[in-house]
């Protein structure tokens, strides 16, 4: 299949390791153009796959505008955008203080409105213009250990559903990941070792117990979808929110 994305302009957040840089490995291989933000340069930083790479915190007030002027000024425009961030703080309600959910909240869900609000006059410009926000598997089913996440992504599901009667024609989807080979679930399964008495290995056998396909995803696996999403391909696809979670998640819609 085409997804005639050759030449399309994306900005995606997050784009220096996991689950964005998969996404601009996926758009760079249909040929799109991407500007992809990261807070630094280091990690498993994708660049040769970027039109231009942007530096910026987008958890600071000013860090999606940035963003979002840099993206446009390189690209000349925007045709989509990837909302992702590395994912709140973990913990319990009583673990999780004061200053852990305002970072929580900064980063989720405040860097996800301004980004979007930046973002939208020039995506109303674009071409068949579509936004994917990278959500968790906690929109369907709460994450033990991880309240920030449970709290603040239903509120992102919500901000999709919404903004699907607001902005058209300018497309809005979801994805749901469940457990993918990235660093941050890495961290997560050490913290969740630790807080067990189990070990990594234990740890991640259990969860690979709770997913039908066996295993963890590879982040590509991911990216893939999310390009499809993204494309004139997917063009009556709006307001979904997707599970890619090897049918680990069997909630209801």
């Amino acid at each position: 299949m085409d997804l005639r994305l050759a030449d399309r302009r994306f900005l995606v957040g997050g784009a220096s390791r996991g689950l964005g840089a998969a996404v601009a490995r996926s758009l760079a291989a249909e040929e799109a153009r991407v500007a992809g933000v990261s807070r630094t340069a280091g990690g498993d930083d994708p660049r040769p796959a970027f039109s231009v790479a942007i530096t910026a915190d987008l958890s600071d007030r000013d860090g999606p505008a940035n963003a979002v002027r840099a993206a446009v000024d390189a690209l000349g425009g925007l045709d989509g955008l990837v909302v992702n961030s590395g994912g709140p703080p973990g913990g319990t309600f009583a673990a999780v203080d004061e200053a852990g959910w305002e970072r929580a909240i900064a980063g989720t869900l405040q860097s996800t409105l301004r980004l979007i609000r930046e973002a939208l006059p020039h995506l109303s410009e674009g071409r068949d213009p579509s936004i994917v926000i990278i959500l968790s598997s906690s929109v369907r089913e709460p994450v033990p250990a991880l309240i920030t996440s449970n709290v603040l992504r239903p509120g992102l599901a919500g901000l999709i559903k919404t903004l699907v009667g607001e902005i058209a024609p300018i497309r809005i989807n979801g994805v749901a990941p469940g457990r993918f080979d990235t660093d941050r679930v890495r961290s997560l399964d050490v913290a969740r070792a630790a807080a067990s008495g189990l070990t990594i290995e234990e740890v991640q056998a259990q969860t690979r117990d709770r997913i039908p396909l066996g295993r963890y995803g590879d982040p590509d696996e991911l990216g893939r979808v999310v390009a499809f999403l993204l494309s004139p391909a997917a063009s009556y696809v709006d307001g979904v929110i997707l599970s890619i979670d090897g049918g680990m998640i069997r909630s209801l819609p």
